[in-house]
C-alpha cells in the first residue's frame, strides 16, 4: 500500500476525487433526449429520510445524469416536495465533497487525514480486525450504530442486521426518538394508528401538541389550512413560539417538560364539568374511577402552578376541547424528548376516549402509520430468519453511546464500532462524551458516509455509500399511509455501494456460507411487496415502478376506535392498569441538585428550529448553510438584561458536560427562565466545535428508553 504524505486526503480534496468520479454539477441543466440524442429514462423513487411525509418522486436521467427531479402527483406529495428536497441531487448524489473511493485513516483521530484504498483491501483490513476481535474478545465487543439516515426497508438494516447477529455483536436499541411516545400511547389504546393524515380536514378543533408541521410535516400543513378554511380552529401547544404557533388561532404555551400536568388538568376540568362522553367511556374504557380520582390533585390551580400557564386558559382548553366536535390531537415526536416523555403521550391519548372523539370522522388523536404496513407487507426478506431470531447477546442504549464507549464496567469492552445511517458525534446526547470515545485508538471505528461528517472524522475506515438514486429499496411511512418503491435513477458514481452490499462483503470475506446474509436488494424488494394482505390489493412491484406511491388498500372512511376495538388486553382503552408500574400517568418532575439550579438556572430546549436542514442531513451544504443563517440562541428579554446580554451578542452557553458558542437573539418565542437552541449544525462546522448535544444528557425517559434531552440545565454569557 502506498501511504506517501500526498495521497492523503483533505475535506477540499474530495472535490477533484468527485471529478474523477464523473460528478458534474451540469446534471441538472434539464437536458432533453433531443437534445443529447439519447434516450431519456424516468423511474419512481421516495426521500429517505426520517419524516413524517415520504415524499413521493419521479426521476429523468440521460447516460447516468439526471435532467429531471419532481414531486408525484400522489393526493399526498401533491406534485410539492418539502422545501428541504427541491435540490437534493446536487446537495447530496452530486455535490463536489462527496465520497467516492474507500478511505483510511492516515492522521490523528478527528483530524479527518485519509488515504485512498482499494474496496478489497479496505475489506480486507476490517474483516481480519473484525476476526481478531470477535476471536479474542467475542461479539458482543462489536457494536453497530445506525438510526433514521436511511429509513429504506433495504437499506436501513435488511442485510446489515442478519450480520451483527450472525457474529454475535451486542445490540443497539435504537430508541433516540420516537420510542417513548409508542410506549405511551400504547399503554392507553395498544397502537399508534388512529386518524389519518388526510382526514384532518374533517376535523373542527386541531390540536397541535409539540409539533411544528410548517417546518417538519410540511404536506399536513395545507390539510390543516383547508380544514382552517372549513371552520376549524388551529391551537399549538408549544412551550416555543415556532412557526406553526404562529400561524395558530391560539398558542398555548407550557413551561417545558410539564405536558403531562397539563393533559391531566384538562381531564380535571372536563370530568368535574360533566362534559365527558359517558356513553363512550361506560361501553369502551377500563378504569374511570381511578382516573377520576387521581385527576382531582390536577385542578387548575396546580396545573397553572405547575406548567405556568393561567388558570383561565386550562379552564378553557378544556372545554374547547371536549365541546368541539370532530375534535384530533395531532402529536409527533417532540414531546417525548423529556422525563416524562411516554406520560404525557399516554395522558393526552386518553383524551379522545374521555371525550368520545372516536366516534367522529376526522375526529382522535393522530400519531404514527407504520402499523399499517407491520400488517401490509411480507416481512420475511426484512426480519431476522427464523435461525437467527431472538439473539441473546447484550443491548445497548444507541442514547448512552458515550457511556458505553468510555465504560470500564463493560465486559467486553467496545473494541469495534460499526456506523450506517447516522452521524452520532453530532446527533447524540452528551457529544463531549461520545468524541471522547471515538478518541480512543483502540476502537475500531468503521462507517458509511456520503460525506465526511463529524463521525467520520474519527473513522479508521471509511466506505463510501451510495445516495437513494443508486440504489432498490422499498419504503413505509411511519406518518401516512403510502407505500414507494425505490428504483435506481443511475449507476453508482465514483465506487460508491449501497449500505446491504457492505456487509455482504463483509460476511464473504469474514468466510460465512449462510445464504440469508447474501440475498441481493431487489430480491429483498419484491419479497416484501409480495403479500396477500388486503391492504395490498392493486399493488406490486410492477404497479409501483409505474405509478410511484400509492396508497395502502385501507377504507375510505377509516375510524379505529369509533366502537372501542382498542389493541390493549381489554379491547378498551385503559385509563388505569394495574399490570404497569405505574398505573396511571402522572406528572413526576426530574430532581436536579440545588447545586445544579445555582449554577445552571436557564432550562435549554434544543429542537428541530432549522428551515433547511432535515435533522442533521444538509447541513453541511454551503448554500444551505448561508440561507439558514447564523446559529442562535433564543433568549427572553429579562433573562438577558440580567446577563447584560444585547441581541447580536456572541454568547457561551454552557453546563457541567460542556459549553456552545453562539449568537444572541433576544425574543419572546421563550418564556422567562428558558433558551432554545437549534438542534442539526454540525460541531465540525460552527465556531467552537460544539453544538446543541455538547449540553444534553444521556437520561432516558421514564417508559420507552427515550431519551429525556430536553431536561438540560445551562447558564449564559458574553464572550
Amino acid at each position: 500500500m502506498d501511504t506517501k504524505k500526498n495521497n492523503s486526503i483533505d475535506r477540499r480534496e474530495f472535490i477533484e476525487l468527485s471529478a474523477k468520479g464523473g460528478i458534474g454539477l451540469a446534471s441538472l441543466a434539464l437536458l432533453s433526449g433531443c437534445e443529447t440524442g439519447k434516450t431519456p429514462k424516468t423511474v419512481h423513487g421516495a426521500c429517505y429520510h426520517d419524516c413524517p411525509d415520504r415524499c413521493s418522486w419521479h426521476v429523468t436521467t440521460v447516460d447516468n445524469e439526471v435532467t429531471a427531479f419532481k414531486a408525484n402527483e400522489d393526493p399526498y406529495t401533491a406534485g410539492k416536495l418539502c422545501d428541504k428536497m427541491t435540490d437534493f441531487p446536487n446537495d447530496v448524489t452530486f455535490h463536489p465533497d462527496r465520497i467516492l473511493t474507500p478511505l483510511k485513516r492516515s492522521g490523528a483521530k478527528g483530524s479527518g487525514e485519509f488515504i485512498k484504498i482499494s474496496w478489497k483491501q479496505a475489506i480486507s483490513e476490517v474483516a481480519d480486525r473484525l476476526k481478531n476481535i470477535i476471536d479474542e474478545k467475542g461479539g458482543e465487543a462489536v457494536l453497530p450504530y445506525s438510526f433514521g439516515g436511511n429509513q429504506g426497508l433495504v437499506q436501513r438494516g435488511a442485510v446489515a442486521n442478519r450480520f451483527f447477529v450472525h457474529i454475535g455483536a451486542s445490540q443497539l436499541e435504537r430508541t433516540i426518538c420516537g420510542d417513548a411516545a409508542v410506549a405511551g400511547i400504547l399503554a392507553a389504546n395498544g397502537q399508534t394508528t388512529g386518524v389519518l393524515p388526510e382526514d384532518i380536514i374533517h376535523s373542527r378543533y386541531i390540536v397541535l401538541w409539540g409539533t411544528n408541521p410548517v417546518l417538519s410535516n410540511q404536506h399536513l400543513w395545507p390539510l390543516i389550512q383547508q380544514a382552517k378554511s372549513n371552520g376549524a380552529k388551529i391551537i399549538s401547544v408549544d412551550p416555543f413560539q415556532s412557526a406553526t404557533s404562529e400561524e395558530s388561532d391560539w398558542h398555548i404555551q407550557p413551561r417545558p417538560g410539564t405536558d403531562t400536568a397539563l393533559a391531566l388538568g384538562l381531564m380535571h376540568v372536563i370530568l368535574n364539568e360533566n362534559i365527558q362522553d359517558q356513553d363512550y367511556i361506560n361501553n369502551y374504557t377500563v378504569g374511570i374511577e381511578q382516573l377520576k380520582a387521581h385527576v382531582q390533585q390536577y385542578d387548575p390551580v396546580r396545573v397553572a402552578q405547575i406548567t405556568g400557564l393561567d388558570e383561565e386558559t386550562i379552564i378553557s382548553f378544556a372545554k374547547e376541547y371536549a365541546q368541539s366536535t370532530p375534535s384530533v390531537i395531532r402529536v409527533l415526536i417532540g414531546l417525548e424528548h423529556q422525563v416524562n416523555g411516554a406520560s404525557a403521550f399516554r395522558a393526552i391519548a386518553m383524551l379522545p376516549a374521555l371525550t368520545g372523539a372516536w366516534r367522529h370522522f376526522g375526529g382522535g388523536l393522530m400519531h404514527m402509520t407504520y402499523e399499517l404496513f407491520g400488517e401490509a407487507l411480507n416481512w420475511e426478506s426484512i426480519n431476522l430468519p427464523p435461525e437467527l431470531a431472538n439473539p441473546t447477546t447484550r443491548s445497548i442504549n444507541m442514547i448512552e453511546l458515550g457511556k458505553a464507549l468510555n465504560s470500564s464496567e463493560l465486559n467486553p469492552g467496545i473494541q469495534a464500532l460499526i456506523v450506517f445511517n447516522s452521524n452520532p458525534a453530532a446527533t447524540t446526547p452528551n457529544q463531549n462524551l461520545v468524541i471522547k470515545g471515538l478518541e480512543r485508538e483502540d476502537l475500531l471505528t468503521v462507517v458509511s458516509e456520503h460525506f465526511l461528517t463529524d463521525t467520520t472524522r474519527y473513522a479508521d475506515y471509511i466506505f463510501p455509500a451510495t445516495s437513494v438514486l443508486e440504489n432498490w429499496d422499498v419504503f413505509s411511512s411511519w406518518g401516512t399511509p403510502y407505500i414507494n418503491i425505490n428504483e435506481p435513477a443511475i449507476e453508482p458514481l465514483g465506487e460508491s455501494k449501497p449500505n446491504s452490499e457492505l456487509f455482504r462483503l463483509l460476511a464473504k470475506e469474514m468466510g460465512f456460507k449462510e445464504d440469508y446474509l447474501y440475498e441481493a436488494d431487489m430480491d429483498i424488494v419484491k419479497k416484501t411487496l409480495d403479500s396477500q394482505h388486503a391492504y395490498m390489493e392493486g399493488i406490486s412491484f410492477e404497479s409501483l415502478r409505474k405509478h410511484g406511491g400509492q396508497k395502502l388498500n385501507i377504507p375510505s372512511r377509516w375510524m379505529p376506535h369509533a366502537e372501542g376495538n382498542f389493541k390493549t388486553s381489554s379491547g378498551k382503552c385503559h385509563f388505569y392498569d394495574p399490570d404497569l408500574e405505574q398505573p396511571l400517568p402522572a406528572y413526576v418532575p426530574f430532581q436536579y441538585s440545588e447545586e445544579e439550579m445555582k449554577k445552571y438556572p436557564l432550562h435549554l430546549l434544543s429542537i428541530k428550529t432549522p428551515k433547511n436542514f432535515l435533522n442533521s442531513s444538509h447541513a453541511n451544504v454551503d448554500h444551505i448553510l448561508k440561507k439558514e443563517g447564523k446559529f442562535y440562541l433564543e433568549i427572553h428579554p429579562k433573562d438577558a438584561d440580567l446577563r447584560h446580554i444585547a441581541d447580536g451578542d456572541e454568547l457561551k452557553v454552557y453546563n457541567q458536560r460542556g459549553r456552545v458558542l453562539i449568537t444572541a437573539r433576544i425574543s419572546n418565542k421563550v418564556r422567562q427562565g428558558v433558551v432554545c437552541m437549534p438542534q442539526g449544525f454540525w460541531p465540525s462546522l460552527l465556531k467552537g466545535g460544539s453544538s446543541a448535544n455538547a449540553l444534553t444528557s444521556h437520561l432516558l425517559t421514564d417508559m420507552g428508553r427515550g431519551g429525556a434531552i430536553q431536561e438540560t440545565k445551562v447558564e449564559v454569557e458574553k464572550v
